[in-house]
């Protein structure tokens, strides 16, 4: 069944592409000698801009399905990518290491479609492409990939927030290292979130009010 999604996947991913080509004028398809270098780089604009099509309701569906039902195969060891690792202490008998809170964010993201977290602030642990830390995740997304960011004390859910957005909660100001990060699978003003470490599948956003009241939104504007 996996391999025939994946089929199915990539034919339609080649449909698209020929449609995109086809929607470029002739001048810069069939160029003279010189236009060469410039009909390679429109061409190769247009279809980088299709892969970095975020597709926020395939992030969601990984979230609901794996916020209770991690992704890991438990026994070959927390750093271990089969396929992703696992830092929390929740499931598996695997003693404490910090949470698995922003493994999950950064897991949910690429399901998405989202490129790999990996360069700048991006660490890209283990399996070269996650950030699994919450503070580093936000600047990660922020800094490195481009993510719009609004942080305050219990702030609400801007109205530019959608499913698929992250939310991370900071303790003592909206730089500390003290934090925890989520997903959101419900926008609006009632927002919801999922997370791990704790495990927990579309909760009130504002579970963390008193403990961590600085509240980091990020969007992903691509």
């Amino acid at each position: 069944d996996n391999l025939s999604k994946k089929e199915n996947i990539s034919k339609l991913d080649k449909k698209i592409k020929h449609l995109i080509y086809n929607a470029i004028p002739n001048k810069y398809k069939y160029p003279k000698k010189k236009k060469k270098k410039e009909k390679k780089i429109i061409i190769s604009l247009l279809l980088i801009t299709f892969s970095l099509t975020y597709d926020r309701n395939a992030a969601v569906a990984y979230a609901h399905k794996h916020a209770q039902n991690i992704n890991h195969k438990c026994g070959s060891g927390r750093w271990s990518c089969t396929p992703y690792g696992y830092f929390g202490n929740e499931r598996c008998n695997y003693p404490a290491d910090g949470g698995d809170c922003a493994n999950f964010v950064s897991q949910c993201v690429l399901a998405g479609g989202h490129k790999p977290l990996k360069g700048g602030h991006c660490r890209g642990i283990p399996c070269g492409k996650e950030e699994i830390g919450a503070l580093r995740l936000g600047l990660c997304l922020s800094q490195t990939m481009g993510w719009k960011r609004q942080c305050g004390y219990r702030l609400n859910p801007p109205s530019w927030i959608q499913k698929g957005d992250v939310l991370i909660y900071h303790a003592g100001s909206c730089d500390s290292g003290n934090a925890h990060a989520t997903f959101v699978t419900v926008a609006g003003n009632n927002a919801k979130i999922s997370a791990h470490s704790p495990d927990m599948k579309d909760n009130t956003y504002t579970f963390l009010a008193n403990s961590k009241p600085y509240y980091e939104w990020l969007h992903f504007q691509g």
